[in-house]
């Protein structure tokens, strides 16, 4: 049993989500300084409830409650234990480069993070990536994140400098977003990170790491102040629509109204 997830459609698009859970571990209420038990800056916040509306299309859904601080799964399985945030499976620091334990997890605390919250999330990916390319072989892993600076445009779209997907799949999600007014950029600075690289192959499974910037839909005020930002109330709701008009354009299909065919789990 596990906390990690999952939508499943007759489909072979699937949309990860694996930086937008909010939840720590309970030994962290003990481990963390005061400060960052308050709070932990730039998770992928919102996410979840910003594409929303992809339950109602035919998309593969997979997400963890789980925050990036607790083990970060989109790191590999062979990075660091410990130590920098972005090089690590479990961060030291917060990405403002502070420090955040008091007490540090011991190994022993580090490998049960990884045995119940990363392995799951990769368990349960293979398996959904396996069974879609049985069904219709091939699949498109879109992996969904947020972010603010150091590039100023809207979204950045990574496939690891053409490594990963195809010119064909990675222009086609170009010239979505570009139709519905966002200034978007390819294979700057975020290329694409573990998720994306790890899973392409060859033909058969394209990957494509999207980068939205977080002024599209949180107060910006909110944005260097040691809380949970907000989001922008009507700028929000305005972003989500103009994403969801991107699923559109890159034509993926709305279920049939009325009717509900996705399986959580």
């Amino acid at each position: 049993m596990n906390d990690i997830k999952v939508q499943r459609e007759s489909s072979p698009y699937i949309f990860s989500f694996p930086h937008s859970g909010e939840l720590l571990c309970s030994e962290m209420e003990f481990q963390l300084t005061a400060e960052a038990w308050k709070f932990l800056p730039n998770v992928d916040w919102y996410l979840n409830e910003l594409y929303g509306f992809l339950v109602n299309y035919k998309v593969n859904i997979i997400s963890t409650p789980h925050s990036r601080y607790v083990v970060d799964v989109n790191r590999p399985p062979n990075a660091d234990k410990l130590g920098d945030y972005r090089r690590s499976l479990v961060y030291s620091s917060n990405t403002w480069d502070e420090e955040i334990y008091a007490l540090k997890p011991s190994p022993e605390e580090i490998e049960r993070r990884i045995e119940r919250y990363y392995k799951p999330y990769h368990e349960e990916l293979e398996e959904l990536i396996l069974e879609k390319i049985k069904a219709f072989g091939k699949v498109y892993l879109i992996d969904i994140h947020s972010f603010m600076g150091p590039i100023t445009a809207d979204v950045c779209i990574g496939n690891r400098n053409d490594s990963t997907s195809s010119k064909e799949f990675i222009n086609r999600v170009y010239d979505a977003f570009k139709l519905e007014g966002f200034d978007v950029v390819k294979n700057d600075v975020f290329i694409g990170g573990y998720i994306t690289k790890h899973y392409a192959f060859k033909d058969v499974i394209e990957t494509i790491q999207i980068e939205l910037c977080y002024t599209n839909y949180i107060e910006a005020c909110d944005l260097d102040v040691r809380r949970k930002p907000s989001k922008n109330g009507m700028l929000f709701y305005e972003t989500a629509a103009r994403l969801e008009k991107v699923i559109e354009q890159m034509g993926i299909e709305k279920k049939d109204k009325g009717v509900f065919s996705g399986i959580f789990r």
